[in-house]
């Protein structure tokens, strides 16, 4: 219900959805639905959904005709709308009930299964495999539905996934690889099992033929996927269009049933036609639909309320993601976890080929995220949150036309924000330097304050860059070199201890670290075990390259190492941050944000003797 707030606000791309809410069963159901042990808790709980603008319920196999009377009677009570996919309650019985629709067509109709008992989830389902379509038998319920109002839901594409396991290559490549790899052992145990195969193929053909029939004597047939397995939403659907057309639908019927038909059983005027003072909820198409069924596929552009979608954009935010470990909880914005392969962080999420972005900073609890931006030339540090599944829209921390924010980063106790600004002190102008600065707040509800100048002893006339802390309050951060010798680029690494309230004079680090070169943007372990650091140097690989320094036995710092090909390019990468639980290395290179598994730091680890 979050999502679908925030999708109707504007605050995130995505379809319009109309909520469920949680599935009803019968007594001996699946424990994680609401079982029906007590009726008042069952009205109870649709009386409280329906408070929540929830507009339809499922019920699921072990609903009995006796549980299905009371919830559909509560539900229409609160203008709650009824399906199932059904199995202890026969469709006919469904029927003479009230419910509005039944999902997956023929394969769960058990008014035709033998040796059914009543009002259990029992039978033979021999009928999926040996019942003649067009028997009476099968037309007399389609006729009852008919006449009873209710609705059909086909959902042929997972049909056709159960019995073919042939995967769209496209479905392929936004699974998560655990998912892919599942995909991949389903395709092997079904060329093993040959005939078989626990879903058969003539199923989907009786399937096929069931929804055809009930549309063709005047039925409500509409559709979706069901999705499972390799059925991914969107592919799915394309390919429910393309298995109607093999059951014998027209186009102009198929499209009918997967667009209007949907609106009706929504009691949906606004939608599902293209025509005069109807919502612009359109797909344009690159072929012949008529004449080549692959042009389905072929999707130009989405518009929806009049605004149209790049379905390239959004399809490459979603590549190896669904369905992976960050996916459900929708942490580090639902992106699959990175291998030991730099990825783009948030492809046109937070990474937008749009815009540039820099510094970045995720809370402890990873929902909180604030990076900087390059808003032609003024820096600008965004901020998003996690609630409920949804992360907010993108904001901006501040509001300037002239003064530059960047390199975000918390405090140990996330108490304070931390970032770099060229901010006048009387804030009326800008400085000719770079300050250190930060807000602070009471607890994670609180607003922040006001920005505040870090000033002395850490902040100097020179410019200072880019925060970080240890666990413990050391500060490490870059201040601009000022020994005669050095490059007017040159930057050195400080660290400055935090004592009773207030940092101590800053210590530069020694020349394992600092080279009289552009050493900045330090982003230091929590347990002050290693650094990782930007630096410009003649061996290096690019315009500015990450480099790294581990603490050794005798706690000092290593000689840096350039992290080599596997991070760095020929661009220019900078910003390092670790995420709180040590898993994920983030930063910057060429304008945009990568992260990669932390597990590739133990390649640069100087060797111990006898290793």
């Amino acid at each position: 219900m979050a999502i679908a707030n925030a999708i109707a606000k504007g605050e995130q791309p995505g379809p319009e959805i109309i909520n469920s809410g949680p599935y009803f069963s019968g007594p001996d159901g699946k424990t994680n639905f609401v079982r029906f042990t007590n009726e008042k808790m069952v009205r109870d709980t649709i009386r409280y959904w329906g408070k929540k603008g929830v507009k339809w319920l499922k019920v699921y196999r072990n609903t009995r005709p006796s549980d299905l009377s009371v919830i559909v009677d509560e539900a229409h009570k609160n203008n709650i709308k009824v399906t199932g996919h059904l199995c202890a309650t026969t469709y006919a019985e469904a029927a003479e009930i009230g419910i509005d629709a039944i999902e997956h067509g023929f394969l769960h109709s058990y008014d035709h299964a033998s040796g059914k008992e009543q009002f259990s989830c029992t039978g033979n389902t021999d009928f999926r495999t040996t019942l003649d379509i067009d028997d009476e038998a099968v037309k007399s319920v389609q006729r009852l539905l008919i006449d009873k109002g209710v609705a059909l839901g086909s959902t042929l594409a997972i049909f056709e996934a159960q019995a073919n396991v042939t995967a769209d290559a496209r479905a392929i490549e936004v699974m998560a690889p655990y998912h892919q790899n599942a995909h991949y052992e389903r395709e092997k145990r079904k060329q093993q099992a040959g005939a078989d195969w626990y879903f058969k193929k003539e199923w989907l053909g009786k399937a096929m033929a069931y929804d055809r029939q009930f549309y063709k004597m005047g039925g409500l047939l509409v559709a979706g996927l069901d999705p499972g397995l390799h059925n991914m939403p969107g592919f799915g659907d394309q390919k429910n269009y393309e298995l109607f057309l093999k059951a014998g639908f027209l186009p102009e019927e198929a499209i009918q049933v997967m667009t209007a038909n949907g609106a009706t059983l929504m009691g949906r005027s606004d939608i599902g036609l293209i025509a005069k003072g109807k919502t612009a909820n359109l797909v344009v198409l690159d072929g012949d639909l008529l004449n080549d069924p692959k042009t389905i596929q072929k999707v130009t552009t989405v518009f929806k309320n009049g605004i149209g979608y790049d379905p390239e954009k959004l399809i490459r935010s979603l590549r190896g993601n669904v369905g992976s470990v960050n996916d459900d909880l929708m942490t580090y914005f639902g992106q699959k976890e990175p291998t030991e392969t730099p990825e783009l962080f948030a492809p046109e999420l937070v990474s937008r080929s749009d815009r540039h972005e820099f510094g970045c900073t995720f809370s402890k609890d990873a929902d909180a995220f604030y990076f900087g931006v390059d808003n032609n030339g003024i820096m600008e540090i965004h901020y998003s949150k996690l609630a409920k599944g949804v992360w907010s829209p993108q904001k901006k921390l501040f509001e300037s036309d002239s003064v530059s924010y960047n390199d975000p980063m918390f405090s140990p106790d996330e108490k304070r924000l931390y970032f770099i600004s060229d901010r006048a002190l009387n804030k009326e102008a800008v400085k000719d330097d770079i300050d250190i600065w930060y807000v602070e707040r009471k607890n994670k509800e609180s607003a922040w304050s006001a920005p505040i100048n870090l000033v002395a002893p850490v902040n100097s006339e020179r410019n200072e860059y880019y925060a970080s802390f240890t666990s413990e309050g050391t500060l490490y951060f870059a201040s601009k070199s000022n020994s005669e010798n050095a490059p007017r680029y040159a930057f050195d690494i400080y660290s400055a201890a935090y004592k009773n309230g207030r940092f101590l004079n800053p210590t530069m680090l020694p020349e394992t670290i600092n080279m009289n070169r552009y050493e900045a943007d330090v982003f230091i372990a929590p347990d002050d075990s290693y650094m990782i650091f930007c630096s410009i140097r003649k061996n290096g690989l690019g315009q500015g390259d990450l480099y790294i320094s581990f603490k050794d036995g005798k706690g000092q710092w290593t000689a840096a190492v350039n992290m080599g090909s596997d991070i760095n390019t020929e661009k220019h990468e900078l910003c390092p941050f670790v995420s709180t639980d040590g898993k994920y290395l983030f930063y910057t290179s060429n304008q945009d944000i990568y992260w990669v598994s932390t597990n590739i730091l133990e390649r640069y680890r100087p060797k111990k003797e006898g290793e």
